[in-house]
């Protein structure tokens, strides 16, 4: 439906109390205005008034009276099959976070290189919750401030959050490790800091303040190397290490996923790196949203993650 339709649509809404067709329905499912007014918990007199006023409104009685009971007439049937399906769709996009077995879509914004580390286990949770859930992947915009602006459900980072409105979860810590191709010409299993200044290497750019001080270890003295390639996808520099003679950094569980899709190996090394912690966030305010809360909880569980109900600055951002 375009614009101009929907604000036709709701011009027409105007001239009608949605109320009174919660009550047509009522009268037309309990076949009376007695049990429909218990049903409401209204007074019959209430619900007497509504149905006069839908008679004003539509070119029909609507009910008939029929023994001790009322009974629809068929304009008030082919009524009640539209009604009843828009107010089913109304209360399904109300109330989705009240029933787990309703589909809607989930969210999760997260680099690449992070998405392919944890979209197929997010993807395995989510499908265990509902078959029906889909999952909506977004990258990170430069201010995240998505979880504060509602704009997603769930961010998964290496950036440490600092807000009292943000509940960040350690999910695990992954390890950078030195790659080549398997059969390298010059490295067999080791490569040393003296023998790297004989190799090309792949640069991964990237934003995060936290990425870069790790990529500063891993790269050592930049304007001393020899780079071949620059990405901004540690993806693309595994592929490039697979068809090339050049060295690269990428995160372990990366190296796992596709260590047999490409002629790749890795290497010890004397380059000395800390590991990089990748969190999970969302915001406090989603803690009543049953369905979120189920899936992040048993998200946590899959990466055996330790929760952290508020992250600590560290010493570089508290001096």
């Amino acid at each position: 439906m375009d614009e101009n339709n929907i604000s036709s649509s709701l011009n027409k809404l105007r001239n009608i109390d949605l109320n009174l067709l919660t009550v047509f329905e009522a009268v037309y499912l309990h076949n009376g205005i007695v049990n429909a007014a218990k049903a409401l918990n209204l007074t019959p007199s209430s619900i007497s008034q509504s149905i006069q006023k839908l008679r004003n409104t539509f070119p029909d009685p609507l009910f008939i009276r029929s023994g001790k009971g009322i009974t629809p007439t068929a304009y008030a049937k082919n009524l009640h099959n539209h009604i009843s399906q828009g107010l089913g769709a109304i209360i399904t996009g109300l109330d989705f976070s009240q029933d787990v077995h309703k589909s809607r879509f989930v969210t999760v914004s997260c680099r690449p290189y992070i998405g392919l580390l944890v979209l197929p286990r997010v993807y395995e949770q989510l499908v265990g919750l509902n078959e029906n859930y889909v999952l909506k992947h977004h990258d990170i915009p430069d201010n995240q401030d998505i979880l504060n602006q509602f704009n997603t459900d769930i961010m998964i980072d290496v950036k440490p959050l600092y807000s009292k409105s943000i509940v960040g979860v350690k999910l695990f810590s992954e390890k950078f490790i030195c790659i080549c191709h398997q059969d390298h010409p010059r490295i067999d299993n080791h490569l040393s800091l003296a023998d790297s200044a004989h190799e090309k290497f792949t640069f991964v750019e990237v934003n995060d303040t936290l990425l870069k001080q790790s990529k500063q270890a891993i790269d050592l003295n930049e304007a001393n190397r020899n780079f071949g390639f620059h990405t901004y996808n540690a993806m693309n520099a595994l592929h490039i290490v697979a068809h090339s003679a050049l060295v690269g950094f990428v995160p372990e569980r990366l190296y796992e996923l596709y260590q047999h899709a490409y002629p790749i190996k890795k290497v010890t090394s004397d380059f000395v790196f800390g590991d990089m912690d990748v969190f999970l966030y969302y915001n406090r305010a989603s803690r009543k949203d049953k369905t979120l809360m189920q899936l992040i909880t048993n998200i946590i569980e899959a990466f055996n993650g330790e929760q952290m109900p508020q992250l600590d600055p560290p010493t570089e951002a508290a001096s």
